[in-house]
């Protein structure tokens, strides 16, 4: 029996393809083409009677008999949205995931990551340890994702081979650290920079770095200024501007990080100004956290077109702080979530999305009681929450083109959302008088609320298939 061509999803359909824009196709079609893995089209209404290999003629422009096309109709209590994006985690945390948010950052850093980052010199454990990490990442959803690795080059070609296999999408930062490490997790600067650009050509391989169809790619990595020599900065600008690569590093998470940065680098006007006068801001850069910003960062990040990674769990757990989301929005510059395992204890977006409402929350009211500017603004709502978790992590990552929505001609990194599993955190909606009463006369409103109820609700479990590419990596 010949493998399908193309699949056809019809029920219905959710994206937000602008902030604060949800949209709704409750009686919707959507066509995937197998070979490109993008979308071939979509239908606002269809009737379920129509048979798909009619869609398909309509959406290519050419008749494609019965055996071509795999139809799959959604029930009642599923529906099919963009797979979420995580702009910000570090594979090799998993290895103490949970343990010491008690302590501040940098103490954290010493007691916990350095030690057990160390241990991946030993490939065995790589090659152990990350097929299990990566699995659980896209159990949550995740299609696409930013990874730290450690500053062990086969450690991390292993890791990039994981990710790959498993047919998740990701950019994979091999991390550079020559300055203020400990000894027995530390480089120089000379094998920082060629043990990067070795990564950057063995994962690269004969592909090209600007390659949408390309899963796995190469991410510029300082950890941050306090571990980067100047040399390794400047570096590694010049390696990013070489292989046109995204760069990844952590931007004002700690007031302590920030005091010992510019201490380290006394000749900048601020901490975001050590990263672009090394080369390293850029449209394709993702800061982490950006919880303790100066005018002058903020400026130099929009300037620069910066993508920003809200990482609001590890904010809370470390006390570090929280970041002004509602700003970074206001000055127009993309914003996307991180879950930052194991700064943050869950690698779930959907954990990251509500830890995003909480601190955007906790920061108005915060605000309110001080009588500061602030204190009325309007919270961030669910859409605006999927926005972050789906289309404005897209941007974030530099494929906002490409990803994050429903559209035709994007690829299709999906999710098969079921609200009725077995277990399902989430309460039928007979159950909810709310959504009942608008199943009755008004269905898009009722997917709306169903909507709500996913980002506040739902976990793992919801989450029954999962598409990269149009290649189904993840079932229940």
């Amino acid at each position: 029996m010949s493998k399908p061509a193309f699949l056809v999803f019809r029920g219905c359909i959710i994206d937000t393809p602008s902030l604060g824009t949800l949209r709704v196709r409750s009686n919707g079609a959507l066509g995937v083409d197998l070979s490109s893995g993008r979308i071939i089209g979509v239908a606002d209404r269809e009737s379920r009677e129509t048979p798909a290999t009619e869609l398909v003629t309509r959406w290519i422009g050419q008749s494609v008999d019965g055996s071509a096309v795999q139809t799959t109709d959604l029930s009642d209590d599923q529906f099919l949205m963009p797979g979420l994006i995580d702009t910000h985690t570090h594979a090799p945390q998993f290895t103490y995931l949970g343990l010491g948010h008690d302590l501040p950052l940098m103490d954290w850093l010493e007691k916990y990551t350095f030690k057990h980052e160390s241990q991946f010199q030993d490939t065995n454990l790589a090659r152990s340890f990350y097929n299990s990490a990566i699995a659980r990442v896209i159990r949550n959803g995740v299609t696409f994702a930013a990874y730290y690795g450690t500053i062990h080059l086969q450690s991390n070609v292993i890791l990039a081979d994981t990710i790959r296999n498993a047919g998740q999408r990701a950019f994979v930062g091999k991390v550079c650290m020559d300055a203020h490490s400990p000894s027995y997790y530390c480089e120089t600067t000379l094998q920082s920079l060629e043990h990067t650009e070795e990564f950057v050509n063995a994962v690269l391989g004969h592909g090209r770095a600007d390659d949408a169809n390309v899963l796995v790619k190469p991410i510029i990595t300082p950890r941050f200024v306090p571990t980067c020599s100047k040399q390794c900065l400047e570096g590694l600008g010049k390696l990013a501007q070489k292989y046109a690569l995204p760069v990844q590093s952590h931007l004002c998470e700690n007031p302590d990080e920030i005091s010992f940065s510019m201490q380290c680098f006394p000749d900048r006007t601020s901490y975001s100004d050590i990263y672009r006068h090394a080369g390293l801001f850029g449209p394709r850069t993702i800061m982490a956290h950006c919880v303790h910003m100066t005018d002058n960062d903020i400026e130099l990040v929009r300037q620069n077109g910066v993508g920003i990674s809200h990482c609001p769990n590890s904010n809370f757990s470390l006390s570090s702080g929280i970041a002004d989301v509602r700003r970074f929005i206001a000055e127009g510059i993309p914003v996307g979530l991180g879950t930052d395992v194991g700064g943050g204890y869950a690698p779930s977006i959907l954990d990251a999305m509500r830890m995003a409402a909480a601190a955007n929350r906790a920061l108005i009211a915060s605000r309110r009681d001080a009588g500061a500017p602030g204190g009325n603004d309007r919270p961030i709502d669910a859409n605006e929450l999927l926005f972050m978790a789906t289309q404005g992590g897209a941007h974030v990552m530099g494929m906002g083109d490409q990803l994050g929505s429903m559209d035709t001609g994007k690829l299709f990194d999906a999710l098969v959302v079921d609200l009725n599993v077995r277990n399902s955190p989430v309460p039928s909606s007979s159950n909810t008088l709310a959504v009942h009463e608008q199943l009755q006369t008004n269905l898009e409103q009722a997917w709306r609320l169903r909507a709500e109820q996913f980002v506040f609700l739902a976990d793992d479990r919801n989450i029954t298939r999962v598409y990269v590419a149009g290649k189904l990596i993840h079932s229940l």
